[in-house]
C-alpha cells in the first residue's frame, strides 16, 4: 500500500493497554483510524486528548456483536473507503479451571478472542482481494502456543486464532494480502486485575479442592507481569513496525519472553518440556488439598 495515500486502519480494543498505545502511534499521516472500544468505554476514550484528531473515529463495539461489527465496516467504507489494515487487538481472559467453566463462559471467551476477529476478517477480505492489497494483524499471545493451568479456555481461544491465521496466510498469498500473528508474553501492566472468573467460581459453587490452583496461579501471573520489562507501549511499537514491513513474517514475538517460550517449546523434547513446566509451577504440591 502506498504511504502517500490514506491507509484506512481498523483497530479493536482501543480503550486501554496495547490498543490505546496503538492509537498514539498510528495518529499520523497517512493513517485514518477507526478505533473501537466497548460501549461502556467508548465515551471516555472519545474525550481523551489522544482521540482529539480528525484522523481518529471512535466507534462502540463489542467484537462478539457480529451485526454491529458488520455495520462499522460498512460505515467505514462509506466514510473513508475500504479498510487497508485490520488489527484484531480486543480480547478477554478467563482464569478458571476447566471444571468451573460453564457453556456460557466458554462461548463468551471464544466469541471475543476468536469468532469476533474471524468475523471482522471476513468483512474486510472481499475489498482487500478486489484491490489485491491489505494487511491483517491478529494479536495472539504466548498462551496460543503453550497452555497454563487455570487458563485453558483462554489458551483454547488463542490456539484457535493461531490456527486460523496460519491457514489465512496461505489462502491470501495469491492476492498479496499480508497476514501476521503478534504474540505478546507477559506485559508490565495491571491487566491481571481485569481477568474474568467463571460464574461457577464467582457463585461459590467451585470445589474447594481447586482453591490452591487459583491462589497460586494468580500470584504467579501477577508476579511475572509486574516484573516484566515489556509494556503495552513496547508491544504496540512492535505491532506498528510490523504493519509497516514490506514482507512481514507470519509470526512475530511481541515481547522478549515470547522468544524464550517459543524456543523452549520448539527445542525441548515434549515430555521434558511438560515436566519442567509442571515442576516450575508454584505451590503445585498443595493442589487438590482442601483448606
Amino acid at each position: 500500500m502506498a504511504l502517500d495515500s490514506p491507509i484506512i486502519t481498523l483497530i479493536t480494543g482501543c480503550s486501554s493497554g496495547i490498543g490505546f498505545e496503538l492509537l498514539k502511534l498510528f495518529n499520523k499521516e497517512p493513517y485514518r483510524i477507526v478505533a473501537t472500544a466497548l460501549p461502556e468505554s467508548a465515551e471516555k476514550l472519545a474525550n481523551d486528548p489522544v482521540a482529539q484528531s480528525d484522523r481518529i473515529w471512535i466507534r462502540k463495539l463489542d467484537v462478539s456483536d457480529f451485526e454491529k461489527a458488520t455495520t462499522i465496516v460498512e460505515e467505514t467504507n462509506s466514510k473513508w473507503g475500504p479498510i487497508d489494515l485490520l488489527i484484531n487487538n480486543a480480547g478477554i481472559s478467563y482464569r478458571s479451571v476447566i471444571e468451573d467453566m460453564t457453556p456460557e463462559d466458554e462461548q463468551k471467551q471464544i466469541a471475543v478472542n476468536y469468532l469476533g476477529p474471524m468475523h471482522l476478517i471476513r468483512q474486510c477480505l472481499p475489498d482487500m482481494r478486489r484491490r489485491k492489497n491489505g494487511r491483517i494483524i491478529n494479536v495472539s499471545s504466548v498462551g496460543g502456543m503453550m497452555a497454563m493451568p487455570t487458563m485453558a479456555s483462554y489458551s483454547a481461544s488463542k490456539f484457535a486464532l493461531e490456527g486460523a491465521t496460519e491457514s489465512l496466510w496461505y489462502e491470501m498469498r495469491p492476492w498479496n494480502i499480508k497476514v501476521t500473528l503478534v504474540r505478546p508474553g507477559f506485559i508490565n501492566s495491571i491487566a491481571f486485575q481485569k481477568v474474568l472468573y467463571s460464574s461457577k467460581r464467582k457463585s461459590g459453587a467451585s470445589s474447594s479442592s481447586y482453591d490452591s490452583h487459583y491462589h497460586c496461579m494468580t500470584k504467579f501471573v501477577e508476579k511475572l507481569m509486574t516484573k516484566s520489562s515489556s509494556t503495552s507501549a513496547s508491544v504496540a511499537r512492535r505491532i506498528f513496525k510490523t504493519a509497516r514491513m514490506e514482507r512481514p513474517p507470519l509470526r512475530v514475538a511481541g515481547t522478549r519472553d515470547a522468544w524464550f517460550f517459543y524456543f523452549i517449546r520448539r527445542l525441548l523434547p515434549r515430555a521434558l518440556y511438560h515436566k519442567l513446566l509442571y515442576i516450575s509451577l508454584p505451590g503445585r504440591k498443595e493442589w487438590g488439598k482442601k483448606k
